[in-house]
């Protein structure tokens, strides 16, 4: 199995997706990222031979294939249905595993990691490469939610108001925040903000370090009341400490 065999298989797909969708081409680009990302982290660590990369390749790359016929939505929607499952039936259920490779030894380990990638814990007693591999799709997930946060058209960035107490109490123990306890554009920012505190390895905190994304983050708010704008100021810099300590 190679790299370029996962990315035909995907293009091919992605060909009967109507890519006139903004949710679509979000998905692709958050796709392809993902694939390189989790190739950056798993390489770092040194553990995984070329065959095992290319696997958490295909994971990350795939990950979200259930999600493209999806309408235009607001990114932090909570929605209802584990979209995880469609991912896994398309690959499976579908076949579309079978266009990639007929080795079957890795099925397993795919379908937790993508099953696994956005959800709190794993289970228990699986075996410690198996716990890094979804440990990669989790920082992954999370990296591209901060990615996201910049460039994806749905999230409002006009903040007029402070956070709820209830998401910034959750916030200053430098916990992830869960979506549903959003109640505004505020809220909305520090939930994903608090995906840094949920990173597993050295290499995604630098990754996060490298591209910038607290800042950019932080410079895309559109806030007319200077208070508000010295908080979410503070905040950067807590961040950034943060990083810095995770980083060294």
């Amino acid at each position: 199995m190679k790299s370029s065999r996962l990315l035909k298989v995907f293009e091919d797909y992605i060909k009967k997706i109507d890519m006139n969708s903004a949710y679509a081409k979000a998905k692709y680009f958050h796709s392809l990222k993902s694939m390189d990302l989790a190739r950056n982290i798993a390489s770092e660590l040194g553990i995984f031979d070329e065959d095992e990369i290319v696997v958490i390749e295909l994971i990350a790359l795939f990950h979200d294939i259930g999600n493209f016929n999806e309408k235009d939505h607001n990114y932090l929607d909570n929605n209802d249905e584990d979209s995880t499952m469609r991912s896994i039936n398309i690959l499976f259920d579908e076949g579309l595993i079978r266009k990639i490779t007929e080795e079957t030894k890795y099925d397993n380990l795919i379908k937790l990691a993508i099953f696994c990638h956005n959800k709190d814990g794993l289970p228990k007693n699986i075996d410690e490469k198996t716990v890094c591999i979804c440990n990669i799709m989790k920082d992954v997930y999370r990296i591209e939610e901060l990615h996201m946060a910049i460039n994806y058209p749905f999230i409002d960035n006009r903040i007029d108001e402070y956070p709820t107490s209830l998401v910034y109490d959750e916030f200053k123990q430098f916990q992830e925040v869960d979506a549903k306890m959003s109640d505004n554009n505020a809220d909305n920012i520090l939930i994903v903000l608090s995906h840094l505190f949920g990173l597993n390895y050295k290499i995604s905190y630098a990754l996060v370090d490298e591209k910038g994304y607290i800042e950019k983050i932080i410079d895309s708010l559109v806030v007319d009341d200077k208070k508000i704008e010295k908080f979410f100021t503070q905040i950067e810099t807590v961040l950034k400490n943060y990083l810095k300590k995770k980083i060294n």
